[in-house]
């Protein structure tokens, strides 16, 4: 497992299907696709917008929080990198 540049933290590396390598926090969650603004991504790579869920809901896509929405230093890396 790698960890964040910036804050230390354990992240995950997943590549989209764009082909770019996105950082991303290691516990997956649940989310209701199309129902928020928040970015996620699967573990195919497919780039999603919805919001977390607490649970299951019978509709929810398993994904991955963007590293950029948690990391506390993000604004300030200059490069990730993998």
């Amino acid at each position: 497992m790698a960890r964040c540049k910036g804050c230390g933290a354990e992240i995950d590396w997943i590549t989209t299907r764009a082909g770019k390598h996105m950082p991303v926090d290691p516990a997956p969650v649940f989310v209701a696709v199309g129902d928020g603004k928040d970015v996620f991504v699967t573990d195919d790579g497919e780039v999603i917008h919805g919001r977390a869920l607490s649970s299951d809901d019978g509709s929810a896509e398993v994904a991955f929080v963007s590293h950029f929405a948690t990391c506390p230093v993000a604004g300030s890396i200059r490069r990730w990198g993998k």
